[in-house]
């Protein structure tokens, strides 16, 4: 009965014509008996009988096994189709298959990640949906090192699923990773240290905009290539866009040392800023995301920084390191004018 079903809608035009005008005048047949039993008159039963012996006779003339006869040919050559398909489609993937254990002997193990298992990787270790993309640039306590990785968090612990030749999962508590440390001029031994993940067939776009970002820095003479890095927990070192990711996740905080601040000379709002200024540098945030960031800051030196020397203090400094504008400046001196006349009022 399918396939006759099938056939009124896929049908060519002489099948189409053929079932149709069956199923037309049997509906009818059938219409006009119930308008009959209901009353409507015997002219109603006239052509509901008519319209039954039509569609029976009709339905047992010759044309009945020409039009089974390619019904069946139309499903035979559906089946050859699909079979071909599934034959194609498994023959990729023994190609794929064997694509991966090629590049598994010349070291290329990341080439078996797909979309598709990354996903399984997801859904078997419980990741929340809220799940962010990180590079691990090393960590000697995990033994990590150049890893592309997933992070995502609950109140407790913190979750790296680590796409390594096998994917792994390390379980950190929330408790070591509520800070965010930099570490600067980190010397570049290899550069192609991020090969494998660069060289991974999918991987390498996935993880495209977390590589690290490489300066000159001529010592003893000498020129050497550095890079700065985020460090999350005991020791897990990321490249710095990766700070985005661990940042969203745990909701940690940036500090930084004394060797990288000047807290003599700069105050404390001038020091949130230069550390939302940091992570807009190293790619950690967008220009928009900045933006909000520094005008929250700024309203809240404004309003809370009781001494006027301060405050302009303060405001000068951020402008003449470059991380405001002179037009932010003068708006949130007015601002601040403002306030004060408020308070006074």
């Amino acid at each position: 009965m399918k396939k006759y079903i099938r056939a009124m809608f896929r049908g060519n035009t002489k099948t189409k014509l053929y079932l149709w005008t069956i199923v037309i005048f049997g509906l009818l047949s059938m219409g006009c008996l119930g308008g009959c039993i209901a009353g409507f008159g015997l002219s109603f039963g006239y052509v509901a009988f008519g319209s039954f012996i039509f569609a029976t006779v009709y339905s047992q003339l010759g044309t009945f096994k020409d039009i089974n006869a390619q019904i069946n040919e139309q499903d035979a050559l559906e089946r050859s189709v699909r079979k071909q398909k599934e034959s194609t489609a498994f023959s990729a993937d023994r190609k794929l298959q064997k694509k991966w254990e090629e590049d598994a002997k010349e070291g290329n193990e990341l080439n078996h990640y797909t979309e598709k298992n990354i996903k399984k990787y997801l859904v078997e270790y419980k990741a929340k949906k809220e799940n962010f993309r990180v590079l691990i640039d090393s960590s000697a306590k995990y033994n990590i090192n150049k890893c592309p990785a997933y992070v995502w968090s609950d109140k407790k612990h913190l979750f790296l699923l680590l796409l390594e030749q096998k994917a792994r999962i390390v379980t950190i508590s929330r408790e070591k990773t509520g800070v965010l440390r930099y570490e600067t001029g980190v010397v570049i031994t290899d550069m192609e240290e991020y090969k494998k993940v660069k060289d991974s067939v999918f991987l390498g776009s996935l993880f495209r905009e977390l590589y690290p970002k490489y300066y000159k820095k001529t010592v003893n003479g000498l020129t050497t290539f550095m890079k700065n890095v985020f460090i999350i927990g005991e020791d897990i070192a990321i490249t710095t866009p990766s700070a985005r990711g661990i940042i969203k996740a745990t909701g940690c905080r940036l500090e930084l040392t004394n060797q990288q601040i000047d807290r003599k000379r700069f105050g404390g709002y001038f020091e949130e800023i230069y550390k939302e200024n940091l992570l807009l540098k190293e790619g950690a945030y967008t220009q928009e995301e900045y933006k909000g960031k520094v005008r929250e800051l700024l309203a809240g030196l404004a309003e809370h920084e009781e001494s006027l020397e301060s405050f302009q203090k303060t405001i000068y400094q951020l402008v003449q390191y470059n991380m405001i504008s002179l037009e932010c400046a003068e708006f949130y001196m007015e601002f601040r004018g403002k306030k004060q006349e408020g308070k006074k009022g």
